[in-house]
């Protein structure tokens, strides 16, 4: 049965085109781990369905996110070895997969449980964010293939940016997906990615380095970056993440240059809805639960200084702010 099992990885390995030393290593991995994750055991979904058909689903459903999961981790490793890059080794990725799974769920139990984070937890969190691979993972397939309102988000940050020379950072940019769209604008004399998590810059630099592109792991309420070092800053899908969302501000506003753009995308729902969703399983479990509303967000912008030049809608907010002197509204 376990051979079964294991050889069962292969031919999803092989499904997604897994190069073969990594379907052999999944093979080894499974047999030395003496994990079930074949579809042997999952025979009973077609015998039972008939009885209850929910319960099944569920299961159906759980049983295709590990599959995808382990496309996506492979896809991460098969990157890394090819850039004949060590670190992290084939098991230390996984050995740091399953921990981040422990952790993931921890944290939505307390989600769902309705109950705040302790500063261990706040640690946890931040532990969970930089060391383990699975938020990256998580995101990488839908970068790799992205949807309408993506697509939407992207258009709309690159026409805001638009004619803007000088230096980029980009706070959060994870594996860097919009590195390409940004350094084909003649205008942007480097671009500096900035992220808390070290698996999604190592992806973001083995890609993307180039000579006007550096990468930097840092949390995004404290830039390590002298006052005025840019022109440009973007902060896409990040604010809503963060504990302290004024501090990126602050910090935003003090190593832009005088003039300088700053770039916010907020999800509708997590602004208009206090992540209702995100309490009904269907969003973020990292998001800050006690978000700022749409006239909450524009006073923090104001109160840190900030011009607000524009306001785009649907299905982001996406904001448009300016360090100058004069009058907001």
């Amino acid at each position: 049965m376990q051979l079964l099992n294991s050889l069962t990885r292969i031919l999803f390995s092989q499904l997604f085109r897994i190069p073969f030393v990594f379907r052999m290593a999944l093979f080894l991995y499974e047999h030395r781990k003496k994990t079930n994750i074949g579809l042997a055991e999952y025979s009973y979904w077609f015998k039972d369905f008939p009885k209850n058909p929910f319960d099944i689903f569920q299961e159906i459903r759980e049983f295709t996110g590990i599959i995808c999961d382990i496309r996506n981790g492979l896809q991460l490793i098969n990157r890394l070895y090819a850039q004949q890059d060590t670190i992290p080794p084939f098991l230390v990725c996984f050995k740091l997969y399953e921990e981040g799974k422990a952790l993931k769920n921890y944290f939505i139990s307390k989600q769902h449980k309705g109950l705040p984070l302790s500063e261990k937890d706040e640690r946890l969190l931040f532990t969970f964010l930089s060391d383990c691979p699975n938020y990256t993972l998580s995101n990488m397939l839908s970068w790799t293939r992205p949807d309408e309102g993506f697509k939407i988000r992207k258009e709309r940050i690159l026409k805001c940016i638009k004619g803007v020379k000088g230096r980029l950072l980009e706070i959060g940019c994870s594996t860097a997906p919009w590195f390409e769209d940004f350094i084909r604008n003649e205008a942007i004399s480097l671009y500096i990615g900035s992220d808390i998590s070290h698996f999604a810059l190592r992806i973001g630099k083995i890609s993307k380095d180039t000579g006007k592109s550096e990468f930097l792991q840092c949390h995004a309420e404290k830039l390590p970056f002298k006052n005025g070092s840019f022109e440009i800053a973007i902060a896409s899908e990040i604010m809503e993440h963060l504990k302290n969302p004024e501090d990126l501000c602050n910090e935003t506003f003090r190593i832009l240059k005088e003039d300088g753009i700053f770039i916010v995308s907020v999800p509708m729902h997590v602004v208009d809805q206090h992540n209702i969703t995100d309490a009904l399983d269907f969003g973020d479990f990292t998001h800050n639960p006690s978000f700022p509303n749409l006239q909450q967000l524009k006073d923090l912008f104001l109160a840190t200084h900030f011009i607000i030049e524009d306001v785009i809608i649907d299905p982001y907010y996406i904001f448009k702010l300016r360090k100058r002197d004069g009058v907001n509204y």
